[in-house]
């Protein structure tokens, strides 16, 4: 534990030494998890939303058949939408991908941190979309289709129809470049779409218009939130080197930091201010191959403080959790463990949950297991937790953080063709066919791309989860379920414009 005996991070170092002991003081705590071949720790990334019915599995052992949000995604993970079902996935680096109902990916290459990053997802059916940061510090991610693989450069929005294999590619923002075999390479920019032909591989259509979908709203409105809760950003994360990761705003718009001497930067949510608040409230704890049962958050925000750093208990102010160091910059425990309770000072008489005993449960059950605890906190009146009031923590008093700037956006009222062609649709996808000149059909390789073109989703409000993947005046049903395997199958989404696929 070199460093231990320096005083920033002293506090923060005992609640190590208490994990690896299992116990401080009165306290006991649950073991940390280690890897069968106790290796590097895992790379994870986060389901962070999810709405109706979403499976988790991998290496066909059902994770959860009702997922929740904040479960760890590792590699080989595969998330699948029912009919009414939704998720979305958030990469360190600000990255998201997102599934519509009856979609399913896979993450089948999840490895390295920063610049050395590498990751792969497999969309095996369904509509998919794809927020991809591009930044030349956060390693690479490629998405898969069929035979194709896109790759994005710089910020980068995009959408991949399944429906109808061997699919079809929208790029909403951004340059990316699609492969599909051996046959086509082709270079596409905002505003461009292309879809591949069935009955010849060299063959594949691109247009300089993108038809909409009904689910396009739904990801703007993603995006959005997003937007919302980067308003809250402080200056925390950019001290601690973790700036581009949309889970360390999640704690900016919950809660507070304070600059705690000593001890370097602590946050606390709002609803510590009641003294019966639990870290471990609310939760699951979620069945891992290869790792045991690991904690998943109930909170909204609870991604993050249950990955890496501690929690502990300050007797004027209440919860508060220190990121540790490195500011969780491998989002896990290092030396091979995963998952854990990381507490690393209580109360008297505080016990956290105990990690359930390996399951016994029939093979193809969900190994979720719910935790809610209503614990009774010590007799004191904490303070309120707002940007605005003073906080006595560990003898000092300090003032919360404030808010920074907020996250980059594009405007979504508008969409501009190739032709010049605008069209602004607030509420409503425009009807088909207005302002849609056709596209064309090349062979092997095409002429340089219009790089002038750019797709802004209407702003909407979120739509129910039967909603059809159909284009405002076509017709068209809901894909079957994909939770039996790969493929999207069932009833593609109805489009017009473009042309034929040849």
């Amino acid at each position: 534990m070199a460093g231990c005996g320096r005083m920033k991070m002293r506090k923060w170092c005992v609640g190590v030494i208490a994990l690896a002991a299992l116990a401080l003081g009165a306290l006991s705590a649950a073991p940390a998890l280690r890897a069968d071949d106790a290796g590097p720790a895992p790379r994870t990334v986060r389901l962070s939303s999810v709405d109706g019915q979403v499976q988790l599995s991998q290496g066909g052992q059902l994770l959860a058949d009702t997922a929740v949000a904040n479960a760890p995604l590792f590699e080989g993970t595969r998330v699948a939408t029912g009919d009414e079902g939704r998720a979305e996935v958030q990469f360190e680096d600000g990255s998201v991908a997102r599934l519509s109902p009856n979609s399913s990916l896979t993450l089948t290459v999840l490895r390295g941190q920063g610049a050395n990053a590498e990751a792969e997802i497999t969309l095996e059916g369904g509509l998919g979309y794809f927020e991809v940061q591009g930044g030349s510090q956060t390693g690479s991610l490629k998405v898969r289709f069929g035979d194709s693989v896109v790759t994005a450069s710089g910020f980068t929005v995009m959408r991949v129809d399944m429906d109808n294999a061997p699919g079809a590619l929208a790029v909403f923002s951004g340059n990316a470049h699609l492969e599909h075999g051996n046959a086509v390479s082709v270079d596409l920019h905002g505003g461009e779409s292309v879809a591949l032909s069935a009955t010849d591989a060299t063959h594949y259509m691109v247009s300089e218009t993108i038809e909409p979908d009904s689910w396009d709203a739904w990801n703007a409105d993603r995006d959005q939130f997003m937007t919302a809760e980067a308003a809250e950003k402080t200056g925390a994360s950019a001290e601690l080197g973790q700036s581009s990761n949309p889970a360390w705003n999640d704690l900016d718009a919950s809660g507070n930091w304070y600059n705690v001497p000593g001890e370097g930067q602590v946050w606390s949510p709002t609803e510590a201010s009641n003294a019966s608040w639990d870290p471990y409230g609310s939760g699951y704890w979620m069945n891992t191959p290869g790792y045991g049962y690991a904690w998943v958050s109930g909170y909204a925000w609870g991604y993050l403080p249950y990955q890496c750093g501690m929690w502990n208990w300050y007797e004027t102010f209440g919860w508060g959790w220190a990121p540790g160091l490195g500011g969780c910059g491998n989002m896990l425990w290092g030396g091979g463990y995963y998952g854990g309770v990381n507490i690393g000072r209580g109360y008297t008489g505080y016990r956290p949950p105990m990690r359930p005993h390996p399951p016994r449960r029939p093979v193809g059950v969900s190994t979720l297991i719910a935790v809610n605890r209503h614990t009774v906190g010590p007799n004191v009146l904490l303070p309120p937790r707002d940007r605005n009031s003073m906080a006595q923590i560990a003898g000092h008093t300090l003032t919360p953080m404030h808010s920074l700037n907020v996250r980059p956006a594009y405007d979504r009222s508008t969409m501009v063709f190739g032709n010049g062609t605008v069209v602004t649709h607030v509420g409503s996808v425009p009807a088909t066919g207005q302002g849609r000149p056709g596209g064309a059909i090349y062979s092997g390789s095409r002429p340089p791309a219009n790089t002038g073109n750019t797709f802004r989703a209407p702003a909407q409000a979120p739509r129910s989860g039967s909603s059809p993947h159909v284009s405002s005046g076509a017709s068209g049903g809901s894909r079957a379920p994909s939770f039996g395997g790969g493929g999207g199958g069932g009833a593609s989404h109805a489009s017009s414009g473009g042309g034929s696929h040849h």
